[in-house]
């Protein structure tokens, strides 16, 4: 049998995940529990999918692919849940499906007046951000740096340099067909969302194993990296994807405004709404692909 895999990360986007009615466990073999982790067996509309809950960081992400595509029959991963909105054009509650991810976690970190490294593609200076009009700062600045990307179709020990890693192109445009579907608007009767959230294809995530709730900083990824999402597990699992040669695409819902919004994050306010649209998208993802993919049919 050939499935999808779909991971996810909290226990609150299983809840909204569950409450769609979309998946149907298999009767006879309805998980299986793997180095801590149950992976759930079943179907979406006919289609053989196979969830489970990764956890939080990159190397659970990672981790958590890499078995999944050791063990099990994968025709590719649909990674879904919420994140950080870096983009002010975008808002609460949106489903963004990104074209592409870059790993902004990776750092080069050096002391007061050094420089950075020649190969890194951007620096964070520390005291550009001293208050009230920047100077000197004994933390220095920040290199980023780019992964060290292994590939099945490279050379072996030969990795190459990467900063950005791209989702399948033939997936991303099959979820295109997403765009103007309906979500929710409201948490309960007395918490809507000002605008209708709306789906959008085609945009830059950037993920690292930090939660960014800072305007400055989201500022700075935005500027510095047009990106729009920014999560801790996707870059992961699209890089763990591509370098085994499976298909994969990401599905993420905008929960907070990474440190933008006046007052605490609204993560614990709006989270809930955007798990609910994010596993709704997939669910419908994973109905649309069906269709290009006989494999996936029971």
């Amino acid at each position: 049998m050939v499935f999808l895999f779909l991971p996810l990360v909290f226990v609150a986007q299983e809840d909204a995940f569950f409450a769609t009615g979309a998946f149907k466990p298999n009767p006879r073999h309805p998980y299986v529990d793997l180095s801590g982790r149950r992976f759930r067996v079943g179907s979406i509309g006919g289609s053989k999918v196979i969830y489970a809950r990764c956890g939080v960081g990159m190397v659970n992400a990672a981790a958590a692919t890499q078995q999944m595509l050791d063990v099990f029959r994968m025709i590719g991963i649909v990674h879904f849940g919420i994140a950080g909105n870096a983009n002010s054009s975008m808002s609460i509650g949106d489903v963004i499906i990104p074209k592409q991810f870059a790993q902004t976690g990776l750092w080069d970190w050096v002391k007061f007046k050094a420089t950075i490294p020649a190969n890194d593609v951007t620096e964070l200076d520390f005291g550009s951000y001293d208050v009230p009009n920047g100077g000197d700062n004994e933390l220095g600045s920040i290199g980023y740096s780019t992964e060290f990307f292994y590939s099945k179709s490279g050379r072996p020990n030969s990795p190459e340099r990467t900063l950005w890693f791209q989702t399948s192109q033939n997936w991303l445009e099959v979820s295109s067909s997403l765009e103007g579907m309906a979500l929710e608007q409201c948490v309960n009767a007395s918490l809507c969302l000002p605008e209708k959230p709306k789906v959008v294809v085609g945009l830059n995530g950037a993920t690292a194993n930090i939660f960014v709730d800072n305007a400055a900083y989201r500022e700075f990824l935005y500027t510095t990296f047009h990106v729009s999402s920014l999560d801790m597990e996707s870059a992961a699992i699209v890089m763990t994807c591509l370098s085994n040669g499976f298909k994969v695409i990401v599905i993420r819902a905008l929960s907070d405004l990474a440190g933008a919004q006046d007052g605490d994050n609204t993560i614990r306010l709006f989270g809930p709404l955007a798990a609910s649209n994010v596993a709704k998208a997939v669910v419908q993802f994973v109905k649309t692909l069906r269709g290009f993919h006989f494999q996936l049919s029971i």
